[in-house]
């Protein structure tokens, strides 16, 4: 709607499918930094309480890969699939995540998802493969 990504790169700069793939990368971030409640329409919108997570952490990694997939789903209507593959944490974060995300009508997307100490979730575009039509 501003014309720009989150990031503040213009959206003319892509063409269609990136701009999707980009679109979707932050509808993926705003939906992973936000806490559920904080919405009172959509009281289960976002994740719950990554404390209760962190200080359980490595146990507790996947209930939270389980919760970001129910939550995705429910919330990016581009997603059709996602896979989820809990990595080797990058250094000052406190989790990080590999997640491949099949769209219904762009392709296959996959992002490097770190949670850092501070409560935030930051994704990094890896790999988009569009569909062949």
């Amino acid at each position: 709607m501003t014309g720009f990504f989150a990031n503040g790169v213009a959206v003319h700069d892509f063409d269609a499918a990136t701009q999707t793939f980009l679109s979707v990368r932050d509808n993926i971030q705003r939906i992973l930094n936000s806490r559920r409640g904080s919405l009172a329409h959509l009281p289960d919108y976002g994740l719950g309480d990554l404390s209760r997570i962190y200080r359980h952490l490595p146990a507790s990694a996947h209930t939270l890969k389980r919760e970001i997939e129910t939550t995705l789903l429910r919330y990016e209507p581009r997603l059709k699939s996602i896979d989820i593959a809990i990595e080797e944490t990058e250094p000052g974060m406190l989790l990080s995540f590999t997640m491949s995300c099949q769209l219904h009508q762009a392709g296959l997307v996959r992002f490097g998802t770190h949670f850092t100490p501070d409560g935030q979730t930051r994704l990094k575009l890896l790999k988009a493969e569009r569909d062949r039509e």
